[in-house]
C-alpha cells in the first residue's frame, strides 16, 4: 500500500502559526482521496471544501515570506521521497500539503521507468522527478539532473542527500541550448522558483551569468543510449533545448520518449512556431500527444487518477501560451504504457483497481 505523505517542522514559525498551518494542511489531507477513480459530483465537493481553506493557507504563507521569510520543512511524498520544502514556492508547497506534484506526469514516469532504464531531467528544480526516477531505475540505470541555477542546484544536492541517491544520478549545474556559451539567468519569485529562465523578456531579477551547452555535449554515451524518457522544463528556453539534440536523435533507444512544456509566447524568434522546433523530431518517426497538467490545487485531492496523453489534434501552427506534450515513436490515439492496459477507451482516462 502506497504511504501516505507525512510532513515534520524542521525550522519553523510560533507556536501559534505552526499550530495554524498543521489545522489548515490537515483538513486538505482530509478532502484527498486515494481513489483511482471519482465522480464528477464528488470532485465538485471536495473543491468546493478546498478553496477556502487553501485560500487563507497561501495568505499566510505569502505574509509570512514578505515579512520573515519562508517556512521550512520536512516533507515525505506518497512514495515516501524526502524534500525539504520552503512554501509558498509552488512546487514545494504542493509536496508539503499534497505530497506529489504534477500527478499526471508523476504517473507516467511511473509507469514506464524500470531498472536499468535512464532518466535525463533538464530543469530539474529541487529533483523531485529525479529522485523518483533514481528509485525506479535502481543501480543499474542512470539519472542525470540538469539544474541551470546555482542556488536552485544546491536545493537539487540536498535532494539527493536527503534521500541517499548518489550511486546512479549526476547532477549538473548548468544551462542547456543550442550552443556553447554563456548566458544571463533570471531567477524566479519567491512564490514560484520554478519559472527561473535564460529567457530575459520575462522580467525577472538576473541571478548571474551561467555556462550554456547542448545536451548532446552534456550527456555521456552510454547516458544517451539508457534514456527511456527525457523531461525537459526550461520556462521558454526549449526550442533552444530541442535544436540541440541532434546527436541524440540518431543514437537514442527506439523506445525513448520525451517530456516537454513548450512555451512558444516566451520565445526569442517571434516567427517560430511549435511545429518547427518538433519537425526533426517528426521526420524521426516521433509523434505528437498531449498531456494533462494542471496546478488548480483541487486537481491534487485526486492525485491517483490520472488521464494517459492523447494524440494531438491542435494547430501546432499557433503560438499558444502553453503546450506539455509527449513525443513518443508509438504511433497509438492514447498512449497506454503496456503494463497498465485498463483504460477508458473514450478518454484515455485511468480505470484501475487499488
Amino acid at each position: 500500500m502506497t504511504a501516505r505523505p507525512r510532513v515534520a517542522t524542521t525550522q519553523g514559525p510560533g507556536r501559534a502559526l505552526r499550530v495554524t498551518l498543521d489545522v489548515l494542511r490537515g483538513f486538505m489531507r482530509r478532502v484527498q482521496s486515494e481513489r483511482r477513480s471519482m465522480g464528477a459530483a464528488e470532485r465538485f465537493l471536495r473543491a468546493a471544501a478546498l478553496v477556502p481553506v487553501f485560500g487563507a493557507l497561501l495568505v499566510i504563507l505569502r505574509v509570512r515570506a514578505l515579512f520573515a521569510g519562508p517556512v521550512e520543512f520536512l516533507a515525505t511524498t506518497r512514495s515516501g521521497d524526502r524534500f525539504r520544502c520552503h512554501p509558498p514556492d509552488l512546487v514545494q508547497m504542493y509536496l508539503w500539503l499534497f505530497g506529489i506534484w504534477e500527478p499526471d506526469l508523476t504517473t507516467f514516469i511511473e509507469d514506464r521507468l524500470t531498472a536499468g532504464d535512464g532518466f535525463v531531467d533538464v530543469g530539474a528544480n529541487i529533483g523531485y522527478f529525479s529522485v523518483i526516477a533514481s528509485r525506479l531505475v535502481g543501480s543499474s540505470g542512470t539519472v542525470v539532473a540538469i539544474e541551470a541555477s546555482p542556488a536552485v542546484f544546491r536545493s537539487l544536492q540536498e535532494s539527493m542527500d536527503l534521500n541517499a541517491r548518489y550511486d546512479n544520478v549526476r547532477c549538473i549545474n548548468r544551462a542547456v541550448g543550442d550552443a556553447r556559451g554563456t548566458i544571463p539567468l533570471y531567477s524566479g519569485p519567491t512564490h514560484n522558483i520554478g519559472l527561473t529562465t535564460t529567457v530575459r523578456a520575462r522580467g525577472f531579477r538576473e541571478e548571474g551569468l551561467v555556462e550554456v551547452l547542448p545536451l548532446d555535449d552534456l550527456l555521456l554515451g552510454e547516458e544517451v543510449r539508457a534514456a527511456r524518457i527525457v523531461k525537459i522544463d526550461v520556462e521558454g528556453a526549449e526550442d533552444a533545448v530541442l535544436a540541440g539534440m541532434t546527436r541524440f536523435l540518431e543514437c537514442c533507444r527506439d523506445d525513448v520518449e520525451i517530456l516537454v512544456e513548450l512555451s512558444p509566447g516566451w520565445w526569442a524568434d517571434s516567427a517560430r512556431q511549435p511545429m518547427d522546433v518538433l519537425e526533426p523530431f517528426r521526420s524521426k518517426g516521433f509523434h505528437v500527444y498531449e498531456m494533462d497538467n494542471s496546478y488548480w490545487p483541487w486537481r491534487y485531492l485526486w492525485p491517483r487518477t490520472a488521464r494517459y496523453p492523447r494524440r494531438c489534434t491542435r494547430d501546432l501552427t499557433q503560438r499558444v501560451r502553453r503546450l506539455d506534450l509527449v513525443l513518443s515513436r508509438r504511433d497509438v490515439e492514447v498512449l497506454v504504457p503496456p503494463s497498465r492496459p485498463r483504460m477508458s477507451a473514450h478518454d484515455g482516462r485511468v480505470e484501475g483497481t487499488p
